[in-house]
């Protein structure tokens, strides 16, 4: 295996373990959601959690809901909050997963493209 082959083989093998990381994170969030009553000690932790991960979460959040009057800290976020909150991240999970499939496959594309290329 030459110097490329082995770089090739490390993204691949990257790649999967992101996306077996996000899945593990999109079942935590599931299984916290799913719960009655929820547990809210849960919900602050997987927040917490993502956000340190995930800090873009945070910017698209207040890209995409523009923030009106007060802006409510986790600290005095209601129940409520706390769970919509963290229904927000588990949309986001699934996107950054679908988003990072997108973009191996897309390089997947194009590395066969150059392949064929060099063929001709």
């Amino acid at each position: 295996m030459n110097k490329e082959e082995a770089i090739k083989n490390f993204e691949k093998v990257r790649f999967l373990n992101e996306q077996i990381e996000i899945d593990k994170e999109i079942n935590n969030c599931r299984f916290i959601l799913s719960q009655d009553p929820v547990n809210m000690f849960q919900v602050n932790q997987e927040i917490n959690l993502i956000n340190e991960k995930y800090p873009e979460n945070l910017i698209l959040f207040n890209l995409i809901f523009q923030p009106k009057g007060n802006i409510i800290t986790l600290d005095t976020a209601s129940s409520a909050n706390l769970i919509e909150d963290l229904k927000w991240k588990l949309d986001f999970l699934r996107a950054e997963k679908i988003g990072k499939t997108f973009d191996e496959f897309c390089k997947t594309m194009k590395e066969n493209k150059e392949i064929r290329m060099e063929k001709l």
